[in-house]
């Protein structure tokens, strides 16, 4: 399989923003290729354009899952796909909007 793309490419991607569905708070913000026309099933960390809760700075080495620093909800873990760093994400555990 290819590699996912890198670089300028991705800038010009959407930004969408991804929220907790439990309680609401913005997670991060992450360039998506196509906008809000698909689900969102993993992020590339490399991707996310803002850490708006600081999940990825205060993440421990150990803990694979990552979950919401508001209401603990556990909402996604870490993964290595085709080589990259990423989150796979729980369904149903985050909601994603534009901006």
């Amino acid at each position: 399989l290819a590699k996912p793309k890198r670089g300028s490419i991705v800038d010009t991607y959407q930004t969408v923003s991804v929220n907790c569905a439990k309680c609401r708070e913005r997670l991060f913000r992450y360039k998506k290729k196509n906008g809000t026309k698909s689900n969102l099933i993993k992020c590339f960390v490399e991707r996310i354009a803002e850490d708006s809760a600081g999940i990825l700075e205060n993440q421990p080495d150990k803990e694979p899952n990552y979950a919401c620093p508001n209401c603990q909800t556990v909402f996604a873990r870490a993964a290595l796909i085709r080589g990259m760093p990423a989150l796979k994400l729980v369904g149903g555990k985050t909601q994603m909007k534009k901006k």
